[in-house]
C-alpha cells in the first residue's frame, strides 16, 4: 500500500510518500480502508518531536480516520467488511478501571493513533475493533474525518469535563481551529452565547458564520477587557482553551465568578504563572481535558448527521501532497480542518 511517512523529525520534518507493507489485523483488530484522514496539531508535534512520549520513526501519522472495514481479525464480533467507521484516536485498553467505567480518555494504557502506532495517512490502517464507531447514515467520510478528533475533543470539553447550560457565556479561544470551530457550534447548540478569538479578518468572518456573537483579536493587548465588556463586565461562564502559555493565564481575566476554564492543549507553552488568590476567592475552576470517551465521539457524529454540527473543512488534499498540508497548518493558514485523502 501507499503511505505518507515521517522519516526524520524537524520543523519541517522529512516525509516520504512510499510503498509499505499492508498491515495485517490481529485477532481483536480490524483493517480499515482509509477514505479520509484529518490533519491535527498533534501531527505537528509528532513532526517536530515535541511530545513527552517516546517516538519511533518511520511513522505513518494521522489520527482522524474515517473509512470502511476491509478485514476483521478472528475474534472480532459486531463488525464486518463494508461497515463505514470512524476511529477513536486515543486507543484504549478496555480493561483498566477507567475504561471499565466508560472513561476511556483516562485509560492507563492508552496509545495515540498516528503517534505511537501507525495511523491513517495511508491506504489502510489497523486498529483495535473496540476503537471503531459507526458513521451514521447521511454523514460523509470527509466530514467524519474532520470531526472524529477535534470535534469530539470539543464535545468532551463542553459536555463531560464541564457542562454548558443555556444562556451562559462561553469564550472559545482560537475559533478558526479544529477544536475551536467545533466548540463554537457545540456551545451554541447547547444554548450558550459565544465569544471567540481570531487573528485575521477572514478568520473573524469564519467564526461569525459559525455562530460567534463577538470576535476579538488576540493581538490586541486589551483583548480580555474586550471580552468582559461584551458581557457587561460580568465575565464568561466557561472558557474553552487549547493554547496554553500566556493565553491560559489571560483567560482568567475573562472569567466570571464561579466560572470554569477547561483546557486541552499547550501549543504556546506548558508552564504558566497562576494567581491563586482570585482563583479561590472567585470560586473558579481550572479543568483539564484529554481526548474523548466513546460516548463523546458517538454524540459528535450524531450531531453532525442531524445537522446540528457541521464539519468546517478548509480543503481536501491528496495524500501524496501531505507535506504541503503540514506546512499550511504550521503557518496557521487554515480555517477549520485540512483533510487528506488517499
Amino acid at each position: 500500500m501507499r503511505a505518507l511517512q515521517l522519516v526524520s523529525h524537524g520543523t519541517p520534518g522529512r516525509f516520504e510518500y512510499r510503498d509499505v507493507a499492508t498491515p495485517q489485523p490481529g485477532p481483536q483488530e480490524v483493517r480499515v480502508a482509509v477514505r479520509a484522514c484529518g490533519l491535527n496539531r498533534l501531527d505537528l508535534w509528532l513532526e517536530e518531536n515535541g511530545l513527552p512520549v517516546r517516538l519511533e520513526l518511520p511513522r505513518t501519522p494521522g489520527g482522524e480516520v474515517a473509512g470502511v472495514v476491509e478485514a476483521c481479525g478472528s475474534e472480532v464480533v459486531g463488525w464486518k467488511p463494508g461497515d463505514r467507521v470512524a476511529v477513536q484516536s486515543n486507543l484504549y485498553c478496555g480493561v483498566c478501571e477507567f475504561c471499565v467505567r466508560g472513561d476511556e480518555s483516562m485509560c492507563l494504557n492508552s496509545l495515540l493513533l498516528g503517534v505511537q502506532c501507525d495511523g491513517g495517512f495511508a491506504e489502510y490502517c489497523v486498529v483495535p475493533a473496540r476503537a471503531l464507531v459507526r458513521i451514521p447514515d447521511g454523514l460523509g467520510d470527509v466530514d467524519s474525518a474532520a470531526l472524529t478528533l477535534a470535534g469530539s475533543t470539543a464535545m468532551h470539553m463542553l459536555t463531560d469535563r464541564t457542562q454548558v447550560e443555556e444562556g451562559q457565556w462561553v469564550l472559545v479561544i482560537g475559533g478558526a481551529s479544529g477544536v475551536g470551530s467545533a466548540a463554537i457550534q457545540i456551545a451554541r447548540g447547547l444554548g450558550a452565547r459565544v465569544i471567540t478569538t481570531a487573528s485575521t479578518p477572514a478568520k473573524k468572518a469564519f467564526c461569525q458564520q459559525l455562530g460567534a456573537e463577538q470576535v476579538v483579536d488576540p493581538a490586541d493587548a486589551d483583548w480580555p477587557a474586550l471580552v468582559r465588556s461584551a458581557t457587561g463586565k460580568r465575565g464568561v461562564d466557561v472558557v474553552v482553551e487549547h493554547v496554553g502559555g500566556k493565553v491560559l493565564e489571560q483567560v482568567f481575566h475573562c472569567l466570571a465568578r464561579g466560572g470554569t476554564v477547561v483546557t486541552c492543549g499547550a501549543t504556546a507553552g506548558r508552564e504558566i504563572h497562576l494567581q491563586v488568590w482570585p482563583l479561590f476567592v472567585k470560586q473558579q475552576k481550572l479543568v483539564g481535558s484529554y481526548g474523548r470517551n466513546r460516548k463523546d465521539m458517538v454524540a459528535t457524529l450524531d450531531w453532525a448527521a442531524e445537522g446540528r454540527l457541521r464539519a468546517s473543512v478548509d480543503e481536501v488534499i491528496p495524500l501524496e501532497r501531505g507535506a504541503e498540508a503540514f506546512e499550511r497548518l504550521r503557518q496557521r493558514k487554515v480555517s477549520g480542518k485540512l483533510v487528506l485523502k488517499p
